[in-house]
């Protein structure tokens, strides 16, 4: 899935991606390895459901940005 990151907090390395869904899933810190997310970046990631709601996972940057 694709998606916008929405927020990101680097001091507590976690933020929020609006999926092109419609719906918003939570990022951890640490998953793309060369820096932090930026607000308004465009992310590719693997929707999952966890016990706090929806996660994102293997988030991987858009080559286009």
């Amino acid at each position: 899935m694709n998606g916008l990151v929405k927020l990101y907090d680097e001091r507590r390395g976690w933020g929020l991606i609006a999926g092109d869904d419609g719906a918003l899933y939570m990022l951890r810190g640490g998953q793309l390895a060369d820096a932090a997310p930026r607000v308004g970046e465009r992310v590719a990631f693997e929707p999952q459901k966890g016990g706090g709601g929806l996660r994102a996972a293997a988030v991987r940057r858009h080559a286009d940005g």
